[in-house]
């Protein structure tokens, strides 16, 4: 009985220890939580040690953690460490106007030469015509999410067919450019550099799968808690997208957009 007992927790732990190597994210994501916690209180030497070990844990160290701890990096003076990281925010597409502010400090000249290669790396290792391509679709999904939100509030009219329409063509393009390069991240894009901000910011690729959502059209669902543990999505899209839903009963769009109709129609009268 014991020699059962011994096997079957051998097992369990075991099972335990595949889930969690499956899991490639899990323990990252913990250890920036802590890094930030840390830095929020001024224990920049501390957080700096979270950051490294976090790090350490990924082959892809996504480009928001990055770019704070290239701002940790300075606020312990640590040099060395300071030029890794822009390397590998240059070598993830972000362009050398965002480091134009380092240009006193000791790595700068070494990283300002060597930056044509790790621009050559990106356009090798990436693909840059996705993110123009995810772009452009994020802001017709942008626009296109506006004029429904007039429409609910009754301030435009619009006919089921043309929404239907729309939200069809914006679902159409998602799933064909997963289906040609992988779901759109920064691991297939490289890192989110933001020009307007002059800053690296997450990538908002949740914005394309929440309307979907409440388009009455749950893609991909199933792959959601893979995406979160290949660093894909961030850990809270799981929960924002459980509770994402439109005004219908989620059983497609043209459904979903005759239910939004009345509800215009009611606000009209």
């Amino acid at each position: 009985m014991k020699r059962r007992i011994r096997l079957l927790l051998l097992i369990f732990f075991s099972t335990l220890n595949l889930l969690s190597q499956e899991c490639e994210y899990q323990e990252y994501y913990n250890i920036i939580d802590v890094a930030r916690k840390q830095y929020s209180k001024k224990r920049y030497k501390e957080a700096s040690k979270e950051l490294k070990l976090a790090f350490s844990k990924v082959d892809f160290p996504l480009g928001h953690d990055l770019s704070f701890a290239l701002t940790i990096a300075h606020k312990t003076k640590d040099d060395s460490w300071a030029g890794f990281i822009a390397e590998k925010l240059a070598k993830g597409g972000v362009p050398l106007r965002f480091f134009v502010k380092y240009e006193r400090k000791k790595w700068y000249h070494t990283f300002l030469q060597e930056f044509p290669k790790h621009n050559e790396y990106y356009n090798k290792n990436f693909k840059p015509e996705l993110k123009n391509k995810f772009n452009s679709l994020n802001n017709r999904d942008a626009i296109f999410s506006r004029k429904l939100m007039d429409w609910y509030y009754g301030t435009i009219e619009i006919t089921v067919e043309n929404a239907s329409i729309e939200a069809n063509a914006i679902l159409s393009e998602l799933k064909k450019l997963t289906e040609q390069y992988g779901f759109p991240s920064e691991h297939n894009m490289g890192y989110n550099y933001v020009k307007r901000l002059n800053r690296v910011e997450r990538t908002n690729n949740i914005a394309l799968l929440i309307h979907s959502y409440k388009h009455g059209e749950r893609i991909y669902e199933e792959e959601i808690p893979n995406l979160i543990c290949n660093g894909v999505l961030f850990p809270n899209c799981e929960n924002i997208l459980k509770n994402s839903r439109g005004f219908g009963i989620g059983t497609g769009i043209e459904q979903e957009m005759k239910t939004r109709y009345e509800m215009y129609k009611k606000k009209k009268k």
